[in-house]
């Protein structure tokens, strides 16, 4: 009864939330999607010692040994979203995900949903995550500046923040562990040209939590220059981002990452990430990543595509900096001191993950598509046992 209750609740604030943006302004403007997964992997070799694999992003939860079967249906998400402009410079937007499965407060990692977590509303089966809702003031200066204040999608590397937008069913392991996703502060962004984009944002943390212990906030930004014609567009972009993620003012995280995707030919794309990350620990044991993700796409024709990515994530100092945001060297054991989150579960000692995905993508109907994908997964940690799994999975996503 509580969780029928919760889901009438949301609902009603939903419709009632539509009906006031509809009175003035613009036109309500309604999109969304609706993305269903399928899966099913094995632990070939001992435990793969991370929490990856095909289906890393929702059912599984921890590491599987050596024989372990795994096999699940899933929704992704049903997303909603609500745009509305006020006048000619004043827009508000929200984008609210319906899901089971969903990223956590931390904003790293993604948990199956039990009960009530950070930025979820309902429990149970499920919950309501604010994926983005923010308000933007155009600034009539040059060919436009945007001020935005909220919660916003980082805009940073390679993958984008919704599955139903992926090549493949399975996010990049980069992704899923180093870069951030979902943050809350104010964005300034400036379009300098058709080409050119320029974005400086200062946000609570890199992890959208509710900062704890600092005075400090994070800040970012983002270059992107795109070029080539409409539908074979490319695009180039910096990322770069700083702040106090240890919860004090003396022990900061920096990293750096470089995305792009090019048009090589008529069909043929070639995209990949890199990034490096240094998490400084309140003891003095910092962390440092490198990972890296290259990613070729063909197309066969107008409906079916074709997609092969490889990633690895190289753990160089085999440190953990748990600190109150959950933000750490995520394939680690804990220092000084520190229990390592449950859902960071790691290698133990510095050393490498490496997945390889083979994907294809067949177009349905307009804003309909399935996707099938085999991944391999293989962790080897410094001195430990080599882990490997393999699955396979199908995706079915639907936009309107």
């Amino acid at each position: 009864m509580k969780k029928l209750l919760s889901l009438i609740v949301v609902l009603l604030s939903a419709i009632t939330f539509s009906t006031v943006w509809a009175q003035e302004g613009s036109e309500l403007e309604i999109s969304g999607n609706v993305d269903v997964v399928s899966g099913w992997q094995r632990g070939l070799k001992n435990a793969n010692y991370v929490s990856t694999g095909l289906l890393g992003d929702g059912l599984q939860a921890a590491a599987a040994a050596k024989g372990t079967d795994q096999f699940g249906f899933y929704v992704d998400q049903v997303e909603l979203d609500l745009a509305k402009s006020f006048g000619e410079n004043i827009r508000a937007r929200a984008d609210l995900d319906f899901s089971p499965h969903r990223w956590s407060g931390d904003g790293t990692t993604f948990v199956n949903i039990v009960g009530t977590t950070a930025n979820f509303v309902g429990g149970g089966v499920g919950g309501v995550y604010v994926e983005q809702g923010y308000v933007t003031a155009n600034v009539p200066a040059g060919n436009g500046i945007e001020f935005l204040v909220g919660r916003f999608n980082s805009g940073i590397g390679f993958d984008p923040i919704d599955r139903n937008e992926l090549k493949t069913v399975s996010f990049s392991t980069i992704h899923r562990t180093l870069v951030p996703h979902n943050m809350t502060g104010a964005r300034l962004g400036y379009q300098a040209s058709d080409a050119i984009w320029f974005d400086l944002y200062v946000v609570n943390n890199l992890v959208d939590s509710f900062p704890a212990n600092t005075d400090l906030p994070s800040t970012g930004a983002n270059f992107k220059y795109s070029w080539g014609d409409e539908g074979e567009k490319s695009w180039a972009k910096i990322s770069a981002a700083f702040g106090p993620e240890q919860a004090t003012n003396t022990n900061f995280s920096y990293f750096g990452d470089l995305a792009a995707n090019v048009a090589v030919s008529d069909g043929f794309w070639l995209g990949g990430e890199g990034i490096f990350r240094i998490d400084n620990g309140a003891a003095g044991a910092n962390s440092q990543l490198i990972g890296g993700t290259l990613q070729t796409t063909y197309a066969f024709s107008d409906i079916w595509d074709g997609t092969l990515r490889y990633g690895f994530t190289w753990d160089r100092k085999g440190t953990m900096n748990v600190n109150a945001n959950g933000l750490g060297s995520f394939f680690s054991a804990a220092s000084a001191g520190a229990a390592a989150p449950a859902a960071f579960t790691g290698i133990g000692a510095k050393g490498s993950l490496h997945d390889i995905a083979l994907a294809t993508s067949y177009s349905i109907t307009d804003g309909a598509k399935f996707i099938l994908e085999a991944r391999v997964d293989l962790s080897r940690p410094s001195g430990g046992s080599t882990g490997f799994h393999t699955g396979f999975g199908g995706q079915f996503a639907y936009s309107f």
